[in-house]
């Protein structure tokens, strides 16, 4: 699965590099390590504004959820959206064919089994500062209080043989576009069956992993890190 991703850019380097300005109302800084469970804000381009960089929070609220408890219990289950499953599933079968997004991203982390020891390893692709996951993104509504949540999910699919290496337990891999494929893949008037041929293995030729002090991850070399970007 992916749960924790790099986003240890500048917002010069965003701007240029995904040809779209950041939303104004926000205020963004880059980050390392964000881990899903801190319910981060996220760099995004949505859909319906690809000419903007936004801030959505990771972990997906469907639109029809039905209160803050739903909400909440279903959220931590939506970091993550498996592509064999995602045009049957009620969180994701609405929003494939037009809420489609760019997880704006230079790496990830995921950790190998070694027996009862994890080694964590940092992924990232060959030859670019940054890059985009496929991602979806709701909107939902708290009916008691007008509270407006804007929220996305990572698609993950079969890892390819070099992830199979290191996610040696589940085998998966989140969904990393190449960059001529970014803007296919956001626009709502494709096709469902040309969007679904873009959730695929990476070629891992293109890739590169090296794996990390496990000490980065430890409670006291993260109590600095600001899990919120915006």
């Amino acid at each position: 699965m992916c749960y924790t991703i790099e986003i240890n850019l500048t917002r010069e380097q965003l701007v240029k590099r995904f040809k779209a300005n950041i939303d104004p109302q926000t205020s963004y800084r880059k980050g390392q390590r964000i881990n899903a469970f801190s319910l981060p804000d996220c760099p995004v381009i949505c859909a319906e504004q690809p000419e903007l960089i936004q801030a959505r929070k990771w972990g997906l609220i469907p639109v029809w959820a039905k209160d803050v408890e739903y909400a909440k219990a279903i959220r931590i289950k939506t970091f993550n959206a498996k592509a064999e499953t995602i045009t049957s599933k009620p969180s994701y079968r609405h929003l494939i064919k037009e809420k489609k997004c760019l997880v704006l991203t230079n790496g990830f982390y995921e950790w190998q089994a070694r027996g009862k020891e994890k080694q964590p390893y940092y992924i990232n692709v060959r030859d670019t500062e940054a890059f985009a996951l496929a991602g979806l993104y709701d909107r939902w509504i708290n009916k008691d209080t007008g509270e407006v949540v804007n929220s996305f999910t990572i698609i993950t699919t079969a890892a390819n043989p070099l992830m199979e290496k290191i996610h040696n337990t589940k085998k998966r891999m989140p969904v990393i576009l190449l960059e001529k494929d970014e803007e296919a893949w956001i626009d709502p008037k494709i096709p469902l069956d040309k969007t679904l041929t873009y959730l695929k293995p990476f070629d891992e030729n293109l890739m590169l992993a090296e794996e990390i002090d496990k000490q980065l991850f430890s409670r006291s070399k993260n109590d600095d890190i600001q899990p919120t970007l915006f």
